[in-house]
């Protein structure tokens, strides 16, 4: 499946779409006041969206290329196939939907809304040092065979999708999904969850759980972890080595 190279056009948004957006907004910005990293702090600032109104691709695509390298494309509104999703990743372009969950989904959705991207990825890519790392995925992944892709998709998934970040000596969110979800950040911290330390070998016998949430957690030391993850993987596969 060839990736889609542009955004998805500003679609006609209703009352309620808006104010689901600035719902979540308001939620989990209150929610996340002590959980959130300084990596999605910083960003989160600069990337300046409006949180009464929906984005406009077009307008932070632009601004995430001033501030990254980075541009927008189109995910389709649906999970993407892994091969178009790193294929995206190697361009150095991330893919958003124009969906928004209902009203009734607030906690949850089962499909990655624009609410999960926008405010959950986007504030990691306007910093160059991440995003460089986030592109290099794209590449290993291409030269990987069948299992090693998997592999790698679960490399990504337990650390940018849903990973925890040891900051100071506390646990802070790290992954998307957790800024995204009101419900998952809450039993990702709940004090019965498991949360461990990254390991590679468990990290790639783990499958994620696209379609409700996770038992277990793994916990990075910071963002340069994510390179180094990287490079320890390629090495060990006989893989190109990420120049990252």
């Amino acid at each position: 499946m060839t990736a889609q190279t542009h955004a998805p056009a500003m679609p006609h948004y209703t009352e309620t779409d808006h104010a689901v957006w600035a719902e979540l907004v308001r939620q989990q910005l209150a929610q996340i006041e002590q959980r959130a990293c300084r990596e999605f702090v910083a960003g989160w600032r600069r990337l300046a969206l409006d949180p009464q109104q929906l984005p406009d691709p077009a307008a932070v695509g632009e601004h995430l290329m001033a501030l990254s390298g980075w541009s927008l494309g189109d995910a389709q509104n649906a999970y993407l196939e892994a091969d178009e999703w790193f294929a995206h990743l190697a361009r150095r372009r991330f893919p958003v939907t124009n969906y928004i969950r209902p009203p009734e989904r607030l906690e949850f959705t089962p499909l990655p809304d624009l609410f999960h991207e926008y405010f959950g990825h986007l504030a990691f890519f306007t910093d160059r040092r991440f995003g460089d790392i986030a592109q290099a995925f794209g590449p290993l992944y291409q030269a990987a065979g069948e299992r090693q892709r998997l592999e790698i998709a679960r490399l990504w998934w337990f650390t940018t999708e849903f990973g925890i970040i040891r900051e100071d000596g506390a646990l802070k969110a790290f992954g998307a999904g957790l800024y995204s979800s009101p419900g998952e950040l809450a039993k990702a911290f709940a004090p019965n969850t498991p949360r461990v330390p990254f390991d590679i070998d468990q990290v790639v016998a783990t499958a994620g759980a696209k379609y409700d949430m996770h038992d277990t957690y793994f916990i990075i030391d910071d963002v340069e972890q994510i390179a180094t993850i990287l490079r320890d993987y390629a090495r060990r596969e006989r893989l190109p080595e990420p120049h990252i």
